[in-house]
């Protein structure tokens, strides 16, 4: 996390899906939605793969990554980022 804070300094981070709802199994990813000003001059697919290495992440992690404009238009529509708000739980406080 220190890394990812430093590279990226996201005023949002979401862990959703099966870990934060307390019903992963073994082998389940860790879901998390990553807002960033740093990620509007960076393609969609290459986002994550990104973040990977900055923060040298070595376990199943997905990644959502989106440009602040991005995640408030995603938000208003039904999909994932309305589910990991619903269920996700927020690593930095909101002011």
């Amino acid at each position: 996390m220190p890394r990812l804070l430093s590279a990226y300094r996201p005023p949002r981070v979401l862990v959703f899906g099966s870990r934060a709802r307390g019903d992963a199994l073994k082998h389940s990813d860790l879901d998390v939605l990553i807002v960033s000003d740093a990620f509007r001059d960076i393609a969609w697919l290459e986002r994550p793969v990104r973040v990977v290495e900055d923060c040298d992440i070595r376990f199943g992690v997905e990644l959502l990554c989106y440009a602040p404009e991005e995640f408030e238009r995603k938000r208003r529509e039904l999909g994932i980022v309305q589910s990991a708000l619903a269920e996700g739980i927020d690593l930095i406080p909101l002011d």
